[in-house]
């Protein structure tokens, strides 16, 4: 009996002993939790201020979007404004130089009312009379059809121009609107990107193409509409040749008329006027 009793209290020693180990850790696993613990309230730390960065970063890029936005409109209200303005000036600019080819055809009706009157003066037989009203005739149809031919000339010119103007302003209407849309897009894009925590610099740096991108686009739309000025040009040596070849009509049908006046009136007498183009 004492034998058991014996065993009975080396064993309840033994289960003393070992109780400690099962429910304490040892000083390894300790330093370990402690690390986790730290490694996870870094983490944590780290997680709020890329959330403070990511809503720092949204909260500018929302403000400079609306910035961005603002501009675009200011721009495209410049470019409306610039349009009209034109028009406005090229209407001025046709206006003046209609005035003053008024004025230049005004003068030269007076010039030849007072060539014929001078030619009427000396006309002191029938035949010489009937010779100056001739005269005075196949000149003012000659008149009459060199202005029809320079007005011609002039009105398809100003047609070119206007159609080639019309063209290119809805090319850069059309350009402006594409590039309106594509910022309203990479905008969009970047607000939604922002709004599902995308990497910053992500976000900024996809924008930053997309805008890059639009603009490309604009310059390559504005260089297409610039033969503009190509088209302007040659309907103005259109115009030139039609204008030359008028006057140079009237020129040879007044020289003609001249030289059978001057026969009328004898070799030596002369018109003692010139009569402007």
């Amino acid at each position: 009996m004492k034998t058991t009793y014996k065993q009975i209290a080396f064993l309840l020693s033994v289960v003393a002993l070992l109780a400690p180990l099962a429910v304490s850790a040892t000083p390894e696993e300790d330093r370990q939790a402690r690390i986790d613990a730290m490694k996870e309230q870094r983490d944590e730390k780290i997680q709020e201020r890329k959330d403070d960065r990511q809503e720092a970063f949204c909260t500018r890029f929302t403000e400079n979007a609306a910035k961005i936005v603002s501009t675009m409109g200011e721009r495209r209200k410049d470019f409306q404004d610039l349009k009209e303005k034109r028009s406005g000036k090229l209407g001025e600019n046709r206006d003046s130089r209609d005035g003053n080819l008024d004025s230049n055809r005004a003068n030269a009706d007076a010039r030849r009312s007072e060539m014929y009157a001078k030619l009427e003066a000396k006309a002191d037989t029938d035949a010489k009379k009937a010779s100056v009203a001739e005269f005075k005739d196949t000149v003012e149809k000659a008149v009459d059809t060199r202005q029809a031919a320079v007005d011609v000339a002039i009105k398809a010119f100003r047609s070119g121009v206007d159609a080639a103007l019309s063209g290119r302003k809805d090319d850069m209407q059309k350009a402006v609107d594409s590039f309106s849309s594509a910022v309203d897009a990479a905008l969009d894009k970047a607000r939604s990107d922002c709004d599902s925590s995308t990497d910053p610099q992500m976000v900024r740096s996809n924008f930053r193409s997309s805008l890059e991108a639009a603009r490309k686009s604009l310059q390559a739309d504005r260089s297409a509409s610039e033969k503009v000025g190509a088209q302007v040009k040659a309907l103005a040596e259109i115009r030139r040749t039609a204008v030359k070849k008028a006057l140079d009509e009237f020129k040879a049908t007044v020289e003609s008329a001249r030289r059978e006046l001057k026969k009328a009136f004898g070799e030596t007498t002369s018109t003692e006027a010139s009569i402007t183009p």
